[in-house]
């Protein structure tokens, strides 16, 4: 007998996932006519100006298909697993669609424009195509994805649907755990307009700086989506200047801050943000790695022993790394092997919740560091002792009760077993465990900064592995855990039946 029964998905939630899912296909296909316009515009070849006509069109054929065959009238609300089925499914259908023009322009094949898509949205930033052989309708094409996706798939979508579909469920399945009014569909406007300004802010910054107006686009996209795809063959080059790196470092930071935080900062409240434990923890993460990093390289002899710039170098690859972004100034591949994992742990913390960036959050790291003090203190303090589990968050001290510890260390228990699985495929097809840890954890904390053996020719085995850690990186770990769930409770279901 099985043990558990996972109840399937009732008609009317498929319907729901389908109809929905019509509407960000067509979504997806609106966004393509930039890159269009961009091909005409720079004078791209045929080739792209076609394959982007050609994918906007399928995006918006394939949307209003689904549209149109699941009627309004049998929509309902979506449960907590439908809602969790639809992140999911809906990422992945996203990755398809944006990965159409890299297909159809011969640029890269099938299982590459996946990965490329995929890299795309989850503002990972691993890219098979070289900058220099990028066309600029495809860097736009690069950037724009990593800023829808670093906004969030189901927030654009939520702009649109009624309220009587499932909004906080939705809300909340996507990864996005606070919230800045009760209101969701405030909360939503509020997170996008917020979005916008923040954009406006870094695009203008790069003008300021000389920076001519596409590359301060593709830049600023990037940057405030921490996604880190280059568009610019010497983008090292430009990043090696003390303002291009001030102005990156500020968008990185404000794209890798809890949005909820920002929005409270732009409503006037100074004092209290500073007093958030999130905020400080983020502070004291960058200054110690920044220091460490910047030690090891100093005594090391990098860099001549110039201080200047190996602080620079190591704040800027801290802050890059941490926000989960993955620029860089510099070729990291020589630097000692302790600044490369100091770097390696920083893409497994990421940045803030309800920001871009990925990782295990700061936020949850905080509470996993504070539950383990409480518990030191719950064995060496009499029985009667009553520790208070607070955190100041938010403008105020938030309880942090035992289910709340329970389900942030269940998560961070699954994110590094997720890791060393993906770590261990890796590894059977690259015989190497440091390039096999080193691309799991980038490719799972959606930072793009890899070793030297990541490229195209990398077998497919390995490519599908990172897919897979970029996707489940990006919407969290519940999703994929709910997927594994269902399959085990459907193959019990059948072995049941045929043993009955």
């Amino acid at each position: 007998m099985n043990s558990f029964i996972v109840n399937k998905l009732k008609q009317d939630e498929l319907k729901t996932i389908g109809h929905y899912s019509g509407y960000v296909c067509i979504l997806i296909g609106l966004f393509m006519l930039a890159p269009i316009i961009t091909a005409l515009a720079y004078h791209d070849a045929p080739t792209y100006l076609n394959a982007f006509i050609i994918s906007s069109a399928i995006s918006i054929a394939i949307g209003i298909i689904l549209f149109t065959s699941f009627r309004s009238r049998q929509l309902t609300q979506l449960s907590l697993k439908g809602s969790l089925i639809f992140v999911l499914s809906i990422w992945g259908i996203t990755a398809l669609l944006a990965g159409l023009p890299y297909f159809v322009s011969g640029d890269l094949g099938f299982i590459d424009s996946i990965f490329q898509g995929m890299s795309g949205i989850t503002t990972t930033g691993f890219s098979l195509i070289p900058a220099e052989e990028a066309s600029f309708s495809i860097c736009l094409w690069e950037a724009l994805t990593q800023w829808f996706g670093g906004l969030g798939i189901i927030v654009l979508l939520l702009v649109v649907v009624p309220s009587s579909v499932s909004l906080k469920r939705l809300y909340f399945a996507e990864g996005k755990t606070e919230q800045m009014t009760p209101n969701i569909k405030h909360t939503i406007m509020i997170f996008i307009k917020l979005y916008l300004l923040l954009t406006a802010i870094g695009i203008v910054l790069y003008l300021l700086i000389g920076l001519d107006l596409f590359d301060a686009i593709c830049y600023c996209f990037c940057g405030i989506a921490t996604g880190g795809f280059s568009v610019d063959a010497d983008h090292v080059e430009h990043f090696s200047q003390p303002l291009m790196q001030l102005v990156t470092i500020i968008i990185m930071i404000l794209g890798s801050t809890n949005f909820v935080l920002l929005y409270r900062l732009f409503k006037g409240n100074t004092k209290q943000l500073f007093k958030d434990e999130e905020v400080k923890a983020m502070a004291i993460i960058i200054i110690f790695g920044t220091v460490l990093i910047a030690l090891s390289l100093y005594f090391g002899g990098y860099y001549h022993q110039d201080i200047v710039k190996i602080f620079s170098h190591s704040l800027f690859q801290v802050v890059s790394v941490m926000s989960s972004t993955g620029f860089t100034t510099t070729d990291i591949t020589p630097w000692p092997s302790f600044c490369y994992h100091i770097l390696i742990i920083l893409m497994f913390i990421g940045g803030s919740v309800c920001s871009t960036s990925g990782g295990l959050k700061i936020y949850n790291i905080v509470v996993m560091i504070k539950s383990i003090w409480w518990e030191v203190q719950t064995m060496l303090l009499p029985k009667n002792t009553i520790i208070v589990k607070k955190i100041y968050h938010d403008n105020k001290y938030r309880d942090v009760s035992n289910d709340n510890i329970r389900t942030i260390l269940i998560y961070i228990i699954a994110y590094i077993l997720i890791f060393l699985i993906s770590s261990m495929i890796i590894l059977l097809f690259c015989n190497n465990l440091e390039i096999a840890y080193s691309l799991a954890a980038s490719s799972l904390g959606n930072t793009g900064v890899g070793p030297d053996y990541f490229s195209i020719t990398m077998p497919l085995p390995i490519k599908i592995i990172m897919i897979i850690d970029f996707w489940v990186g990006r919407i969290g770990v519940w999703p994929l855990l709910l997927l594994i769930v269902y399959g085990v409770s459907m193959v019990q279901g059948k072995i049941d039946e045929f043993g009955e």
